[in-house]
């Protein structure tokens, strides 16, 4: 509809009778459409207001506005007509008309109907808030944080923010004073929606607000644990872990400046063995308020030193476990098992199955307090850590996308970022389609962005940049991965994508290069330690074949690893051992058990549905055929290679192996 036709029909409009007008001007005040319970409520709430829906029925044979069947809703025919009613009220006057709607509505309904009609009545009020008295303004900043706390439980937190940040300006000077209660809560839910929102600089005012007029520590209490969770987006994490600790002490708890290795693990040992004894039915219900908010800054207190004080984190992780066992579990005692299973994945006591079933215990848990906000945070750890090891990893990378997706659902953008991370990285080394993937990444690039995660963006861009070089070779303008400051230089995020890198491109020297600075045996039960051990070790027979001698441990620790860990998920690991297997035989000349290992390996990931590792395998197997001159078999593998390859979406290695294929062929 063009703007000659708008005023078109302004000018038809204007003919109508001045109650059909007034049908016509109420409805625009609504958008697009207005609802049966809306025009109900206005015909109850005036003598002038009772033909409303008559008159709705002639702006329909009209042609302005269309209903359905049942006359329930009412909608202009086109934007540019909702428009042209709207211009049917002056311009000076339209705040007015709004609020007066809105009072009608307010003053009409009574308390138990109120939440079917709350967000369009506010909006309506919202309009004209300079009209309101003292004691109104009161009762307005109610409603309004009535609406954003419903907001927040839809998960709309822009809906929230703009509902909780009308309630703020709505009181008075004096609030904190006067209104309490009213203003604790009202700045709470403003904090929570403007963190979960993006609004950071209103989210840390809002949250320094109560933690500047808190008048008892438990008032403060949720202000706190907020202010720590928006410290640590911001990667503030030093503040934030020290923040953590201070709430702690407050709340009576002794914290130790560092942690002793020997009396913790006999510490952890204990907490085992009364964990090894029990059963979900001797977990008993915690009843005390104080513990569970203990249990839930001691989780904030795990997710925080995990990235600055690790051996801090497991003892949280071992004190929550405590306070559970000592006054009863709690949907947070779930979360300080999860943490628990983390230590039973490393060094200190490894033992990967007693971690799978505390975390299976754990999930029970949750499901038994029905505590649903809490899975994101749950899967993270659960399927992270001791569950890739003995579960499919495909089946982990499921797990971490719902975890991401029901966090992102919630507002709890770390948990979801964090978990979008360890998602791509599951779903990267499990072979999955790498275009898929980049899109799948692409995505999480726009949330981090939209969130200002800066930490969660270092991570992202990695994956961004070794999914780049995997499909076409490109290297990213914008990707700053081998800039990184030097404190990152060679952690173990950076060496995981450079080992990545440099394998599939087949740069076997920069691959044993970054895998021989890998961490110590202390970080074995992550997996990207265990694959850039794995690859290093495939390396190593590359590098050799090219005649290049390069002595190093990484071949027999390869394959040392992956039994150990094939003894856990034959699934995971199986094609695995029996390529490094090959591998060895093949280095060794011995032509016929090689060749029954690479069928073997190809055979295993075929089963596994690793598409990439099945390649691989196929491609390592043609190298080998062609040393012992079997150029008719090298080609068939090569073949083989290249449609697993093209499966995966790697056109470099499609690429590298068609030449290849060509050159034998040749």
């Amino acid at each position: 509809i063009t703007d000659d036709v708008c005023e078109l029909l302004s000018i038809k409009m204007i003919g109508l009778v001045e109650t059909t007008q007034a049908a016509l001007k109420i409805s625009s005040c609504f958008g697009t459409s207005v609802n049966s319970t809306i025009i109900k409520t206005l015909m109850s709430a005036s003598p002038l207001l009772q033909t409303f829906q008559e008159e709705l029925d002639k702006v329909v044979d009209d042609g302005f506005m269309d209903t359905d069947d049942l006359g329930s809703t009412y909608k202009f025919v086109h934007d540019k007509v909702r428009e042209a009613a709207y211009g049917l009220i002056p311009e000076g006057d339209r705040n007015r008309f709004h609020y007066d709607i809105g009072m009608l509505l307010y003053n009409t309904i009574d308390g138990e109907s109120i939440d079917g009609i709350l967000f369009i009545m506010v909006d309506q009020i919202n309009h004209g808030t300079s009209y309101l008295s003292g004691k109104q303004r009161i009762t307005m900043a109610e409603l309004n944080h009535r609406a954003a706390s419903k907001a927040v439980g839809n998960s709309n937190f822009a809906a929230a923010f703009f509902y909780s940040n009308a309630a703020m300006k709505l009181l008075p000077a004096n609030h904190w004073e006067s209104h309490y209660d009213l203003s604790r809560m009202i700045f709470l839910v403003l904090g929570n929606a403007a963190r979960s929102y993006g609004r950071i600089a209103e989210a840390t005012s809002a949250l320094d607000e109560i933690l500047k007029h808190g008048k008892l520590l438990k008032d403060k209490l949720d202000a706190y644990y907020l202010k720590i969770a928006l410290l640590h987006t911001h990667q503030e994490l030093k503040k934030s872990f020290d923040t953590c600790v201070e709430v702690l002490i407050q709340l009576g708890e002794t914290i130790p400046a560092t942690v002793d290795r020997e009396v913790f693990v006999k510490r952890a040992e204990n907490v085992l063995a009364k964990l090894n004894v029990m059963t979900e039915n001797d977990m008993k219900t915690m009843k005390s308020p104080f513990h569970m908010s203990l249990l839930q800054f001691y989780n904030r207190g795990c997710f925080t030193s995990y990235f600055v004080q690790l051996p801090m984190m497991k003892w949280f992780a071992c004190r929550m476990v405590e306070i559970s066992l000592e006054h009863g579990f709690s949907k947070y005692s779930a979360l300080g098992l999860m943490w628990f299973t983390m230590i039973l994945a490393g060094d200190l006591i490894y033992d990967v199955h007693a971690g799978y079933r505390v975390g299976k215990i754990a999930l029970k848990l949750l499901k038994r307090f029905d505590a649903n906000d809490l899975l994101p945070n749950a899967y993270l750890i659960y399927y992270s850590y001791p569950a890739v090891h003995i579960e499919p990893i495909q089946s982990c990378a499921a797990m971490l996308k719902r975890g991401f997706e029901i966090a992102l659902s919630t507002g709890d953008t770390q948990i979801a970022l964090v978990s979008g991370v360890q998602y791509m990285q599951k779903s990267l080394l499990s072979g999955a389609n790498l275009l898929v993937l980049k899109k799948e990444c692409d995505y999480q690039m726009r949330l981090v962005e939209t969130h200002f995660q800066s930490m969660a963006k270092m991570y992202v861009l990695a994956f961004q940049e070794t999914i780049s070089m995997l499909i076409t070779r490109e290297v990213l303008s914008n990707s700053t991965l081998l800039d990184q400051s030097k404190e990152l230089e060679f952690s173990q995020a950076i060496i995981f994508h450079n080992v990545i890198q440099n394998f599939w491109l087949g740069r076997w020297e920069r691959c044993l290069y970054y895998a021989k600075r890998s961490s110590a045996p202390s970080d074995i039960g992550q997996l990207k330690s265990i694959m850039i051990i794995f690859y290093g070790g495939l390396s190593c027979f590359q590098i050799s074949r090219k005649g290049a001698s390069k002595k190093s441990k990484l071949p027999k620790q390869a394959i040392a690893l992956m039994k150990e860990k094939g003894e856990q998920s034959s699934w995971n690991y199986q094609s695995k051992i029996y390529l490094l297997e090959a591998e060895i035989l093949s280095s060794l000349l011995e032509n016929d058990r090689a060749k029954f290992f690479y069928n073997s390996a190809i055979s295993a990931a075929r089963s596994s549905k690793f598409i990439h590792e099945e390649g691989l395998a196929c491609e390592f197997s043609a190298l080998h055929c062609l040393k012992f001159g079997d150029k008719k078999e090298a080609c068939i593998l090569l073949g083989q290679a290249r449609e697993c390859y093209m499966t995966w979406g790697s056109q470099v290695k499609v690429d590298s192996v068609s030449r290849l294929l060509e050159k034998c062929s040749g």
